[in-house]
């Protein structure tokens, strides 16, 4: 079973749910906190193992997994190389918060179900 940084995904999926931040930590060009659109996807699939896992097997379950998907297409269709003020007034950045919101909370719901090992 691949080991995915559940703490890389939520924190990413945070940033990607909070209008707020993004504004802050994309439009900063310096100082201890700056992010991107691209470091804060890179962050979701490719640092945390999502992506990987999610290719070879269940990794939360078939919800979470399927909400997941539909995010991952909904950032597909945000142009990535776009000035940042362009990403942030994106129709499919707001697609992509509202889902960023929703999985959070099944992600919080889905580890009080789990059990604790």
């Amino acid at each position: 079973m691949m080991r995915v940084l559940d703490e890389l995904v939520e924190d990413a999926l945070r940033e990607l749910a909070d209008e707020g931040s993004q504004s802050r930590l994309w439009q900063a060009s310096e100082g201890p906190e700056v992010s991107s659109f691209v470091e804060c996807t890179s962050r979701l699939w490719d640092d945390s193992g999502l992506a990987t896992a999610m290719d070879r097997e269940v990794v939360y379950n078939d919800s979470i997994d399927e909400r997941l998907r539909q995010l991952r297409m909904v950032l597909r269709r945000i142009d990535a190389t776009a000035p940042v003020h362009v990403i942030l007034a994106s129709p499919h950045l707001a697609d992509a918060r509202a889902l960023a919101q929703a999985l959070l909370e099944a992600l919080r719901r889905f580890g009080h179900e789990r059990t604790t090992s």
